[in-house]
């Protein structure tokens, strides 16, 4: 009886070993690819912040492309889609507000990147302190205007995230951004207001 029980289970494992081995190839391969994913995407925004156009462009495509190497992946193996996939897509999600926000580009929404809602809207979050270092380098330019324009852009997008009061389980990691967008707008609030106030003692 238990030589029988031993054979049925030898028989399964031989019957998956291929299936798993192959499992283990692409979670590496998906680590690997996540991980372009993320450094082209923070070049992307590092270049945007640079007014580098062509290059970040550029760079973002790359990630694009990577991104639909996850998905291909993903499709065969949805179970390894965690951890760094995840941060991959917020990446390219946060990357898609920067270009649009300092080129003037159509935004890229999830349908357009082919990535799930949730990943999309915790990069939207990320992407408020990008913003804020926008709005700081304007002020450090005297563009006092201009850092008011980014600051409202800022309370705009804090509202509307601020809204989406789901369970953690459906939006994970929502919650404690947008508790730290909350301190990233008052501190800018605090800037363009001071900026302001100088503007203002220096005309008198």
């Amino acid at each position: 009886m238990i030589t029988m029980i031993t054979d049925k289970i030898n028989e399964y494992i031989s019957s998956v070993e291929e299936k798993l081995m192959s499992r283990f190839e692409n979670r590496e391969r998906l680590l690997q690819i996540s991980r372009e994913v993320i450094r082209y995407s923070g070049e992307t925004i590092s270049l945007s912040h640079r007014g580098r156009r062509d290059e970040a462009l550029e760079k973002y495509g790359q990630a694009r492309k990577r991104v639909e190497e996850i998905k291909n992946i993903v499709q065969n193996f949805p179970e390894l889609l965690f951890g760094d996939v995840g941060v991959a897509f917020q990446e390219i999600s946060e990357a898609s507000v920067v270009l649009s926000f300092y080129f003037n580009l159509p935004l890229n929404l999830p349908r357009d990147l082919g990535i799930p809602d949730i990943y999309y809207i915790t990069g939207l979050a990320d992407a408020l302190g990008e913003m804020r270092r926008a709005a700081l380098e304007s002020l450090r330019k005297g563009d006092k205007a201009r850092g008011r324009e980014i600051l409202e852009e800022m309370e705009n997008l804090y509202d509307i995230l601020w809204k989406l009061e789901y369970p953690k389980s459906l939006v994970p990691g929502l919650r404690q951004k947008v508790d730290a967008m909350r301190k990233i707008l008052e501190d800018t609030r605090h800037d363009v207001f001071l900026a302001e106030v100088v503007g203002k003692v220096d005309q008198d």
